[in-house]
């Protein structure tokens, strides 16, 4: 199905992005028959949906997204049925190099126990027959023979399709200014084509929701990550399943290549948002900061710039940049690829193929936001997913969409409500 040029006066809900959220979320409110338009203000997925690592993985996942996790496999199987974007249930082993990290995965299966999860503890030996061609002594390691690998850009392009099949109407380059709000209530968006009038909207535009939120007057304490990627040439004899460690983590790809990256390698910069929310930033960050490093410098002017045009009837940065294109950390990622050569032999005859970076929206508890609005009826948020959106994207976009007609329980909804931040008068 081709979707109209311009969207329609009215449509049951507007959802405002054409990412892996917004997608998912379009797509199970279609299935409720409800009329959808999705409004992207560039091309849909090019930003971190396409960007991502690619896995499905359910281990080290946080409590609250756990379940999320583990409903989101049917769902991906169901969707590589239907069509072809590199599904492989290949599986993935998360390594403990040192006894520390070895409690910590340890400390994180006891709980997660019970769950209906099919993980399974490697000794020190289980971990070598698992990964033959690691040479460095590991601890241990946990396998979920259940999680996969996807090729994002392929899996995008996939729902896309599926999507605009199910009769939602998609419309790229299409830059949402604000929120209306009539009464109270959400009702609707005005575009940069003109208004368009719904009974729901649907915020899931990724780094860019918090922007976009302020329009309606309403605060979530959202910052943006910056996380670098590299593929490499194909290599012969290279481990099966999905591998993380603290040194790196890879999956392998379709092409024979490698899709690698390193967890504690994210970048972010002082900005006035990260000002505003440092005391809900500030625990977390001291329990993890060597998984994030900050930087001061021009774009803490540059994002106070921004966040100043934003307003009814003005046009506003989303007309203007169309795609967030953040430069790789190639001295990272080298280092990243030489630590992988070194505990993985079999990559020195591999090469840096590419590299590339995205933009992650994050939250203080790295759990996102799928919640109405108190404040105004109407309105829901889908964001704040902090690089764990991907692999957990189908169930969380069935989620939203059961969010938005009524049908969620409240035991669903509650890990990921607006109101645990009390930032709007909640």
């Amino acid at each position: 199905m081709t979707s109209p040029s311009r969207p329609k006066p009215r449509y049951d809900v507007v959802v405002v992005g054409a990412g892996i959220i917004g997608l998912s979320t379009a797509l199970f409110l279609r299935e409720r028959g409800l009329s959808v338009a999705v409004l992207d203000k560039g091309v849909p997925a090019y930003e971190q949906s396409s960007r991502n690592w690619g896995w499905m993985r359910t281990v080290g996942q946080d409590m609250a997204e756990l379940e999320l996790a583990l409903q989101s496999r049917p769902l991906w199987r169901r969707w590589a049925a239907e069509g072809d974007f590199g599904f492989r249930p290949c599986g993935l082993v998360s390594l403990a190099e040192t006894e520390a990290e070895w409690s910590a995965l340890q400390a994180w299966f006891a709980q997660a126990r019970g769950r209906g999860l099919d993980t399974r503890e490697l000794d020190s030996e289980a971990v070598a027959r698992a990964l033959p061609q690691l040479r460095r002594h590991q601890a241990g390691g946990l396998f979920a023979p259940g999680d996969a690998g996807i090729e994002p850009d392929q899996a995008m392009r996939f729902l896309e399709r599926k999507v605009r099949d199910a009769g939602a109407a998609l419309f790229a380059g299409t830059a949402v200014r604000h929120i209306d709000i009539s009464g109270g209530r959400a009702t609707g968006v005005e575009t940069e084509t003109g208004p368009v009038a719904a009974d729901a909207v649907v915020i899931a535009a990724g780094a860019w929701s918090r922007w976009l939120s302020a329009t309606a007057g309403i605060v979530i304490p959202q910052l943006k990550v910056v996380a670098s990627v590299l593929r490499t040439t194909p290599v012969e004899d290279g481990p099966l399943p999905n591998v993380a460690s603290t040194a790196f983590c890879l999956r392998r790809r379709r092409d024979g290549g490698y899709t690698v990256a390193r967890r504690n390698s994210s970048l972010t910069y002082v900005t006035p948002d990260a000002l505003r929310f440092l005391r809900l930033y500030l625990p977390n960050y001291l329990k993890q900061k060597q998984l994030l490093r900050v930087r001061a410098g021009a774009s803490f002017f540059r994002e106070l710039w921004l966040e100043r045009r934003f307003g009814p009837g003005r046009p506003n940065p989303f007309e203007e940049f169309r795609a967030c294109d953040p430069a790789a950390d190639s001295d990272t990622l080298k280092a990243t690829f030489a630590r992988l050569q070194q505990d993985m032999p079999v990559f020195r005859a591999a090469r840096i193929a590419a590299a590339w970076a995205g933009t992650i929206d994050v939250l203080p508890d790295a759990l996102p936001i799928l919640s109405s609005v108190a404040r105004h009826p109407g309105l829901f948020l889908a964001t704040g997913f902090s690089a764990h959106g991907f692999g957990i994207g189908p169930a969380a976009g069935k989620l939203m969409a059961e969010i938005v007609t009524g049908e969620a329980g409240a035991s669903s909804r509650a890990p990921f409500r607006l109101e645990r931040f009390h930032l709007n008068g909640d």
